[in-house]
């Protein structure tokens, strides 16, 4: 089937698009001799131009997603923090549990993990307005020399440049494609699906963000050191793990998910157990040295000896080796919510996924059965390509 010539002003529409409006491809060259019907030109594969921003998802995608994360982060924090403060209360001090516990709360309510909350809480609406500013200049990319046509005509040029046909599509650097359309009536059908759809994709992708956020902060157990290692690596990860191909149009597998999440989880667990082990044993050594120098300058005071006093610090070696033992049932406990919480977030990611990629999978079905269509139409201007 032959393909028109595309005039300038002609209808577009993309895949990434939240807008529900077609907008127009416009000239960007600075040759402009070929003329087509009444004032329009002929394109060719120089003019890139977007009459109006698509409002691309891309960008939301990726910073508003990065707020969602961080907010859910920070209300896990909350919610976990209460959690153990209430129950450290109800359990009291008595046995291993209830020490485990009164550390927790202590942790739970310093101004360490205040500080923590109080960053993601700034943080996650400044992730989402640097998304919104994005969205309305992420269709300058166009422009670029990475955004480039496909299909265009094989044999014709128009000022000194090949043309661009009906079934020619502009790839842009957003990972988005921009399809031309002659009917009015189709560009417009086109429009209102794309951006139906990404617009559902995007919440998706929030509620997905918050979720996962929301359980990373929990397992975290408002732990300043175990908190601040969990957030620092959820952020690498999710800068990492969403270049612009892959989130705008969910394009990795679910074999490299799955390494991924296990290299992730390999690496966030061993990191945290290591430093939270050293900082607990530093703690244990710190606490028990404070407490043998009270021993003896207690001691000393009502007439002993250094010698004598020394030798009643030997009755804190069963106490040393007991807080030994709470710092590594605490440190299991806290292992086995971060790997469980790593668990959760694999399947959680992995539904979401689906059905992010169902949306996205709808988008491209009716991009090729909109743009047959559109063929049908003509300018009476066939572009035939022998």
């Amino acid at each position: 089937m032959s393909s028109s010539y595309l005039p300038s002003g002609v209808q577009i529409n993309c895949t990434l698009m939240t807008v529900s409006k077609p907008q127009n491809l416009g000239l960007s060259r600075s040759l402009k001799t070929v003329h087509g019907k009444k004032t329009s030109i002929w394109l060719n594969i120089d003019d890139k131009k977007i009459s109006v921003s698509f409002v691309c998802k891309s960008p939301a995608k990726f910073w508003s997603g990065l707020g969602s994360m961080l907010m859910g982060v920070a209300i896990g924090i909350l919610v976990v923090a209460a959690a153990v403060v209430v129950v450290a209360a109800v359990v009291g001090t008595g046995g291993a549990a209830g020490v485990i516990l009164a550390g927790m709360a202590a942790a739970a309510t310093s101004t360490a993990t205040g500080v923590i909350v109080a960053g993601l809480a700034i943080a996650a609406p400044v992730a989402a307005l640097i998304g919104v500013y994005k969205q309305s200049h992420a269709c300058d990319c166009s422009l670029d020399k990475g955004s480039k046509w496909i299909n265009m005509h094989n044999k014709v040029n128009f000022d000194q440049n090949k043309a661009i046909v009906q079934k020619s599509y502009l790839k842009c650097t957003n990972g988005g494609l921009i399809q031309p359309f002659l009917n009015s009536a189709i560009a417009q059908l086109a429009a209102t699906k794309f951006a139906a759809n990404n617009n559902d994709e995007l919440i998706e992708h929030y509620k997905q963000q918050g979720i996962t956020g929301f359980i990373s902060g929990f397992t975290g157990l408002a732990d300043p050191l175990g908190t601040s290692i969990g957030v620092g690596f959820s952020t690498y990860e999710y800068f990492e793990g969403n270049d612009t191909e892959t989130l705008a149009n969910e394009s990795g597998s679910e074999e490299d998910d799955y390494k991924t999440d296990v290299k992730n989880t390999s690496r966030d667990n061993a990191v945290g157990t290591v430093a939270g082990a050293g900082k607990g044993s530093l703690d244990v050594v710190e606490t028990m040295t404070q407490q043998n120098r009270t021993i003896i300058r207690e001691l000393m005071d009502q007439g002993a000896t250094y010698e004598q006093a020394d030798r009643f610090t030997a009755f804190g070696e069963s106490t040393f080796k007991g807080e030994f033992k709470n710092m590594g049932i605490g440190l299991g406990v806290g292992l086995g919510f971060g790997l469980a919480g790593s668990v959760a977030n694999h399947y959680i990611n992995k539904s979401f996924k689906e059905n992010k990629k169902k949306l996205i999978d709808e988008v491209n079905a009716s991009l090729k059965t909109l743009r047959e269509q559109d063929r049908q139409t003509g300018l009476g201007v066939s572009a035939s390509q022998k």
